[in-house]
């Protein structure tokens, strides 16, 4: 097998690696629980880009 095909073997596995195992692993986690709580609570749309384009962005932070 060639050097360029074991590399990118290599690559696909450690994305599924990352993917499939670590990420679903880290949202388990206590603080990402509670951001997500934190994100929901302030109904802010974590797949947004720019939060400081969210309307109530302003008077969330002026709160805090």
């Amino acid at each position: 097998m060639s050097h360029r095909r074991v590399r990118l073997m290599a690559v696909i596995l450690v994305m599924l690696v990352i993917w499939g195992v670590v990420l679903p692993r880290l949202a388990t986690t206590r603080t990402v629980r509670e951001r997500t709580q934190w994100l929901e609570h302030h109904q802010i749309d974590p797949a947004a880009m720019y939060y400081t384009e969210l309307p109530l962005m302003d008077r969330i932070l002026a709160d805090e």
